[in-house]
This record gives C-alpha cells, sequence and structure tokens, in this order.
C-alpha cells in the first residue's frame, strides 16, 4: 500500500478513535492527530484515558514514521526529477554545441511548426527557440534541439549556436520581436541566411534594412496561391507535389557549386551530370544572381552558381557527390 494511502488510514483511526474512545469533537480530535503526527509536542487537548494512550501511541509510531516515509518519497520524486531535467537540459545544451550548418526557428506558432516539419522532413538540422513552456512538451519527445527562452537576447542566440549556424528564420508572431531577432543576428553573424515574417505590408522594408536576406508576408502569399489555384489548379498541383510532395519520388533542390569543384568551368555537356547522376538541372543561378533558364548543353559551370536540379533523392546524392 503506498505511503499516502497508509498515512491516511491512520488519521481516519486516529480521528475516529479519540471521537469514540474520549468523547472528543471532531476538531479536538483532528487537532490531536496532526499535533502527534507532526511531532510539534504540544501538550494534550485534554487528559487521556488508558485507552487514549494506546492510540495516541499506535498514530506516534505508526503514523510518525509512515509521515516521515512519505516525506523522503517526495522528496525522491523531487530530486529525481531535478536531477533528470538537468540531466536532460545538459544533453541538449550539448547537441546544439555541437551542431553546424544548421538553421535556427525564432518563433514556434504556426508558421513555425510548418517550418519544422518542413526541415524535419528534409533532414535539415535545426534548433527552436520559443518562450511558451509547451514547447517542451512538444518537442522534447521528438528530440528537437530547442531553448525555451527569448529570442530577441543575444545571450539566447550565441547559445542556439548562431555563429555556427547556416540561417535563421524569423517566425514570431509579433513583427517587432522579427525586426529584433533579425537586427541581432545580422549582427552575430553578418553571413548568415535570414528569413522573416512579416504579418504587416509595411513591416517588409524594415526587416530588409534590419538584414533579412528574404521576406514573407503570409497574407500576401496565401492570396497568390490561392489565384494560382483557381486559375492554373494543374500547375499548381504539379508544383506542390515536387516542392512538397512528401512520398513523391521526385523533388526541386539546390545545389551550390564549390570551389575546386570537378565541374567548374565545364559546361553540362561536358559535366555529364543527367548521364552520371540522373538529375536534370533546370536553372543555373549565377554568381551575381541572375538564373540562367532552360540551360543547355553549352551553358558553362562556374565557381560559386547554383544549381536548380529535380529527380529523386539518390539522383540528388549522387549529383552532390560529383559537385563536391
Amino acid at each position: 500500500m503506498p505511503a499516502g494511502s497508509i498515512l491516511l488510514t491512520v488519521v481516519i483511526i486516529g480521528v475516529s478513535g479519540y471521537m469514540l474512545i474520549e468523547k472528543w469533537t471532531a476538531l479536538d480530535a483532528i487537532y490531536m492527530v496532526v499535533t502527534t503526527l507532526l511531532t510539534i509536542g504540544f501538550q494534550e487537548v485534554h487528559p487521556l484515558s488508558n485507552a487514549g494512550r494506546v492510540l495516541t501511541i499506535f498514530i506516534s509510531v505508526g503514523g510518525v514514521g509512515t509521515a516521515l516515509y512519505a516525506a523522503g518519497q517526495v522528496m525522491e520524486i523531487i530530486v529525481e526529477g531535478e536531477i533528470l531535467g538537468y540531466r536532460k537540459r545538459k544533453k541538449m545544451d550539448k547537441r546544439i554545441l555541437n551542431m553546424r550548418d544548421h538553421y535556427i526557428i525564432c518563433g514556434f506558432g504556426r508558421v513555425g511548426h510548418q517550418v519544422s516539419a518542413d526541415f524535419s522532413a528534409a533532414n535539415i538540422p535545426f534548433v527552436v527557440i520559443d518562450s511558451k513552456r509547451e514547447t517542451i512538451q512538444e518537442l522534447e519527445p521528438r528530440g528537437i534541439p530547442h531553448l525555451v527562452a527569448d529570442a530577441t537576447s543575444d545571450e539566447i542566440l550565441v547559445e542556439a549556436g548562431i555563429r555556427r549556424a547556416k540561417g535563421l528564420v524569423a517566425c514570431s508572431d509579433s513583427d517587432v520581436a522579427n525586426v529584433y531577432v533579425t537586427l541581432s543576428a545580422r549582427d552575430l553573424n553578418p553571413g548568415l541566411y535570414i528569413v522573416a515574417r512579416a504579418a504587416q505590408r509595411e513591416t517588409e522594408k524594415k526587416l530588409k534594412t534590419a538584414g533579412a536576406n528574404r521576406v514573407i508576408s503570409p497574407y500576401f502569399i496565401s492570396g497568390r496561391r490561392m489565384a494560382a489555384l483557381a486559375s492554373k489548379p494543374v500547375t499548381s498541383d504539379f508544383l506542390d507535389l515536387v516542392t512538397h510532395g512528401g512520398d513523391l519520388e521526385f523533388r526541386l533542390h539546390e545545389i551550390a557549386v564549390p570551389a575546386g569543384s570537378a565541374i567548374v568551368r565545364k559546361n553540362l555537356a561536358e559535366a555529364s551530370i543527367r548521364d552520371k547522376s540522373g538529375a536534370v538541372v533546370l536553372a543555373i543561378q549565377k554568381t551575381g544572381g541572375s538564373f540562367e533558364l532552360q540551360p543547355h548543353a553549352s551553358s558553362v559551370i562556374n565557381e560559386g552558381d547554383t544549381l536548380v536540379v529535380i529527380g529523386t533523392q539518390e539522383q540528388i546524392d549522387a549529383l552532390e557527390t560529383m559537385v563536391k
């Protein structure tokens, strides 16, 4: 029987015993049981009979021992919980400390949830920063690195590994918070790629001034998507499949061409990308930011270019191996 149940039984027997044996009121009986269990040492409420003294001995021996045992169990649970929580936090901190080229999601609302789901599906490493305590219950069982804190704090961004991160998504529900996060992130890591959310159109300019590379307005994007779905449903469905297809075999991907790559200064025909990997190059973004759409066999690949390709995951993996 659990200690709590035993203690409750002792209390009931003690109160009932004093009322039946000594003819005390319920208040006097409860008072006597409580003072005995807590070993306060006050004088008896009324003089005790021999039977009352035996009852008091029973409460002292059985009840006090049980109370101490119950208190010990409670303390053990608290201590173990604290130690377990501390160990989990230390393990999480160590995991974040070892992360490189990851992304930081600031804000775990509706937009943050979707970004997290897409990153998880694409096996992209990321850390979530959110101030809501519920975030722990949601992300901890899934093993997702997270910090329950204010994302506008430089200290928290550094703890999330911003100086080693590849990108940051500022998707808080507050435009003000997103501006502050963008400012701090850009100052801490000038080379960071930042995508920010703007609920208001006038906030877009402020976010770009603060250092955001891209600014997304969910309402504006939703309007454009609804118009495209209404006017070009088949095309929109196809784009959805290749960009967010889940189990779809083919998908869009982008691959940056690093210095020293084997395909640098070769044209597409010489690189034999399709023959060797199976992936198809749809476009080439040049180092200046311009796009070469519908590249042909004579299109030259230069250092710093980004290839926009379509293919299976295996084909994309093979192409990334070629490009290295």
